[in-house]
């Protein structure tokens, strides 16, 4: 699930540009929401999302789209920026915060094809460098968190079920479960943690991930759930 905030005090601009954006994400088969602000100002207080993208308006009233960039980069925020702007000169200043591109207006469909394409790549790219160092008996085993179906705890040892084996090792599912990402790896039990990515279906009191059938608590079920469809949806 892709969550996008586009930041444009122009109506028109806005609809067109969130068109382009659903247009091309229907076509390459990827989920998303846009989620729309019309003032910077309104984009930064607001704190209930968190964005793989940001499009922004350079020429905004109030506080433009560069002002907003830079109070961004200096709150430590690294979530990629395309900005939107009618001048083409305007862009390159976006180079002093590291954005990942810009569309001149009016937007047209290839450009949003483009920079859509490339900020997958990137989200690909990063997630494929992600990983866990685990103690194992034999030394210390790097695991990507995308080959992680699920973790198992058994007392106190942890078992990382991935997709080219388990590895067994020692230690606390709390701990490790605050070293992942908590909107992709999600309690079904207290003794489950699981990659949202691998799950099949979720049955009457169970997960299943391939072969394997995970126990759903009840005190996790509606939570795990609600976690489960917000990733899909």
């Amino acid at each position: 699930m892709l969550k996008i905030a586009l930041v444009d005090d122009n109506e028109l601009d806005a609809k067109r540009l969130e068109n382009a954006i659903n247009m091309h994400l229907e076509e390459i088969d990827v989920k998303g929401t846009v989620d729309i602000f019309t003032r910077a100002v309104n984009f930064l207080e607001d704190k209930r999302e968190v964005y793989d993208v940001i499009f922004l308006d350079i020429d905004m009233p109030f506080m433009s789209g560069m002002e907003c960039a830079h109070k961004l980069r200096e709150a430590g925020n690294k979530v990629p920026i395309i900005f939107e702007t009618n001048y083409s000169s305007l862009a390159i200043d976006g180079y002093s915060v590291n954005a990942l591109g810009f569309i001149v207006k009016p937007v047209k469909q290839i450009d949003v094809n483009d920079v859509l394409d490339k900020l997958l790549e990137k989200i690909k790219d990063e997630a494929d460098d992600e990983k866990i160092i685990v103690k194992v008996k034999s030394g210390y085993q790097s695991i990507p968190l995308n080959e992680i179906k699920y973790i198992e705890v058994n007392i106190h040892d942890l078992y990382y079920h991935c997709k080219n084996g388990t590895y067994q090792s020692r230690g606390v599912l709390k701990e490790i479960e605050k070293q992942l990402p908590n909107d992709k790896f999600v309690n079904c039990s207290n003794c489950y943690l699981v990659n949202l990515d691998f799950v099949d279906s979720i049955l009457k009191n169970d997960v299943k991930i391939g072969d394997d059938l995970l126990k759903i608590s009840k005190n996790k079920k509606k939570s795990f759930i609600q976690a489960y469809l917000r990733h899909y949806n």
